[in-house]
């Protein structure tokens, strides 16, 4: 029994809130206490890389500044440059000079030299005059100052590309030459701030950590800030001594993080604040959870007193009575859900008969938890019926809890087995002999073949363990709920059939179903004989498979119709092979049963189906070959057969002429017939001279009498009665569905 828990989860949902909410306070009061302890790590990080930032720009930046110093020499090639007479010469080594520095330190953007005499300015590409140079206003403003040889703050340059007049963020270095007056020309050495601000990056990481530059009037670099702004605590500040600048270095989201670290008093706080609400919450929480208890407790109270006060004659008390309520209800109960159980059972079997009568559309609503019941949830359906064989002598023969256990055994067995191939199976018996069954699948597989597997599989089983029989009926798939009437109408006409077909077997509808053209059983017929054929490792099977498909499209069946045909091609050849050969049920379930249902489903055209269908049984029937040349008693067993189909007409010939004439025993000669072919010898004989008398009915104009004589029956009777037994129409029906074939393929050749 289940307990109903709503009490306890509501206590759970209570206190969890508490908990969770003063645990979470807590554990945020921890960590942000302990990670105040990595404030002074973070700044100690921060200064040391602000430092090594420091250094290692300040380091190259000194290096530019003595590499031009060391170039502007009193007789270095610039000097020369500027005062010697011009030279074409001496500008290219000039050049080249500039264009080395630039070369050798990755930091510069543009090196340029301004001449005075003539108010050149020589770049690394060219010379021209002052007034055509793009930054001559910088060189006017520089040549005014009375301080050179330190870098300046950022600034505009104005150059000249292919884009036209551009302006780059720079920081420029400028050298009077000579030092002292500068009445030669002045050097101009420009780094852009981008490349500085990516050369810093090579030390820091931009994606973790934040880096500015300010000049000493607190104007950045890489920002777009205009003064420097106040600093936080994850930052650090460093001024260069060479250049006068401001490093600051520090972490990005550092507002946060500097929130976060400052406090801790309010943090302790804080904590003693949320075990308080903790506590005081608790007690507020259990005392308004303990009121409903309270209440209970009181009226239990109450009625016991009232109890006591109207039985104080029998002297039972408050448990008591307790006692036998709880024992009534349960009681009453118990009985209530056997018939609730009771009307389930009838209304559902009530349903299924609606279903099957396709009268379930007419009243779907009311039937809706029956539905549900038995998951018919939409999708195909298919329908089988089982029915026991010689039910009057299963009725004699066993008790009614007998026959009750052994529907029982049955319907498990149906359900057993579905469940074991996955499937969804409806198993329930509807009159006192009918078992039905009804397959259905959301997933578009082959309903058809998957019934014929589970009715073949419930029939061997019953077969095998049970001194019964039983005969299926399989309908043909439909796919929806109202259409299951007419696969259950054709499963009964299906089973109805077994009167002329014979006991213990499956019956597909496909079996008994004519066309409007009545040629079904032509294909039937075709099929069983390419499969006795190829069982019996002869040769003829390849004909005969080229027959049907040759059958098939010559009369332009429809894709379902031919699919239909190729599954039960396949479900009568592993029945026969299982049957006879089960040595080779490995290389059929492996190999050649998956290729061809896999070109059952993917081929599209009758061509192609063919050719799959020759090359795979091809392969089987080599494997069957050498199975057969493997029986010991293979070589004489086809002699046998073969003087059988010599003198199949001889009315003389029988077990007994054939041990004499082969000398085996009557006995051993049936069980080699068996062995070897699947069927008895008078079977064997039969269908030989069946086969015959097709071919006369066929091509000759001889009357039934003639041929029945001619095939050594007394009379036409016993050889009607025999040859509709096999073929399932007469042989005056034979003779005219022939005919009309005959007429209908010389209308189609003309």
């Amino acid at each position: 029994m289940k307990v109903n828990n709503n009490y306890i989860m509501r206590m759970l949902l209570s206190y969890l809130p508490i908990l969770f909410v003063t645990v979470s306070i807590l554990t945020f009061i921890f960590f942000s206490i302990m990670n105040q302890f990595n404030v002074n790590n973070a700044l100690q990080a921060n200064r040391l890389s602000a430092k090594y930032v420091v250094n290692m720009t300040d380091t190259t930046l000194k290096g530019i500044s003595f590499e031009a110093q060391q170039a502007i020499d009193t007789g270095g090639t610039l000097q020369q440059f500027l005062d010697a007479p011009s030279d074409g010469a001496l500008h290219f080594d000039a050049s080249n000079i500039l264009s080395s520095m630039m070369v050798r330190y990755g930091l510069i953007d543009s090196v340029y030299l301004y001449r005075a005499r003539d108010s050149a300015v020589l770049d690394q590409s060219t010379i021209r005059p002052l007034e055509q140079f793009p930054d001559q206003a910088y060189i006017r403003t520089a040549l005014e100052q009375a301080y050179t040889g330190v870098w300046s703050s950022p600034r505009m340059k104005e150059s000249a590309d292919i884009r036209g007049a551009v302006q780059d963020k720079v920081t420029s270095l400028g050298f009077k030459i000579p030092r002292n007056s500068g009445s030669l020309g002045y050097l101009i050495i420009n780094v852009k701030t981008s490349s500085l601000r990516s050369y810093i990056g090579q030390a820091i990481d931009y994606s973790i950590t934040e880096a500015e530059l300010y000049d000493a009037a607190g104007r950045a670099f890489f920002g777009e800030e205009e003064t420097l702004p106040g600093k936080t605590r994850l930052s650090v500040d460093i001024e260069s001594d060479y250049t006068g600048w401001t490093y600051r270095v520090g972490i990005r989201g550092g507002q946060l993080l500097d929130v976060l670290f400052h406090g801790s008093t309010v943090w302790v706080l804080l904590g003693f604040g949320a075990i308080a609400f903790a506590i005081g919450t608790t007690f507020y929480v259990t005392r308004r959870n303990y009121r409903p208890i309270e209440m209970i407790l009181h009226r239990i109270e109450r009625f016991s007193q009232a109890v006591k006060a109207s039985e104080s004659k029998g002297g039972a008390n408050e448990f008591a009575f307790i006692d036998q309520a709880i024992e009534r209800l349960i009681t009453n109960n118990m009985a209530f859900q056997e018939q609730q159980q009771e009307h389930l059972v009838i209304r559902r079997q009530q349903f299924l008969q609606t279903l099957l009568k396709g009268e379930y559309e007419d009243d779907r609503d009311a039937w809706e938890q029956e539905r549900q019941h038995f998951g018919l949830t939409g999708g195909r359906y298919i329908v089988g019926l089982l029915e026991l064989d010689h039910y009057v002598d299963f009725c004699l023969k066993y008790s009614p809890s007998d026959q009750s256990l052994f529907k029982f055994i049955t319907s498990s067995v149906a359900s057993e087995v579905a469940g074991q191939s996955g499937q969804r199976i409806v198993v329930e018996w509807i009159t006192r002999n009918q078992l039905v069954l009804l397959l259905a699948d959301e997933t578009g597989g082959m309903l058809e073949q998957n019934m014929l597997q589970i009715a073949e599989q419930v029939r061997a089983w019953v077969e095998s363990h049970l001194e019964f029989t039983v005969t299926l009926g399989i309908g043909t798939a439909v796919d929806n709920e109202p259409e299951i009437a007419m696969s259950f109408e054709e499963a009964s006409a299906a089973v109805s059939r077994k009167v002329s077909l014979g006991l213990n077997r499956v019956i597909g509808f496909v079996e008994v179903k004519e066309n409007k053209d009545g040629e079904w059983f032509v294909y039937l017929e075709m099929i069983r004989s390419v499969v006795r054929q190829l069982r019996m490792a002869e040769s003829g099977w390849l004909h005969e498979l080229s027959g049907l498909f040759g059958e098939m499209g010559v009369n332009r069946l429809r894709k379902e119709d031919v699919e239909r045909l190729l599954h039960y091609l396949i479900f009568h050849l592993e029945y026969e092979l299982e049957r006879t050969l089960p040595e080779i049920s490995g290389s059929w379930q492996e190999k050649a049963k998956p290729g061809l249902l896999a070109s059952v489903e993917q081929s599209d055209t009758l061509a192609q189906l063919e050719r799959d269908f020759a090359d795979i049984i091809t392969r089987l029937s080599v494997v069957i070959a050498e199975l057969s040349q493997s029986r010991r008693y293979s070589t004489q067993m086809r002699e046998i057969r073969d003087y059988v189909a010599a003198h199949f007409l001889d009315p003389n010939l029988s077990l007994t002429l054939l041990s004499d004439k082969f000398q085996i025993s009557p006995k051993y000669l049936s069980q080699l017939f068996k062995e070897s072919i699947g069927q008895n010898f008078s079977d064997f004989l039969i269908g030989l001279r069946m086969e015959h008398a097709k071919q006369l009915l066929r091509g000759t104009n001889s009357t039934v009498q003639d041929i029945s004589h001619l095939l050594g029956y007394a009379g036409a009777t016993s050889f009607i009665r025999v040859f509709k037994k096999i073929t399932g129409i007469s042989p005056g029906q034979y003779r005219e569905l022939q005919s009309g074939k005959a007429v209908s393929a010389g209308d189609a050749e003309e």
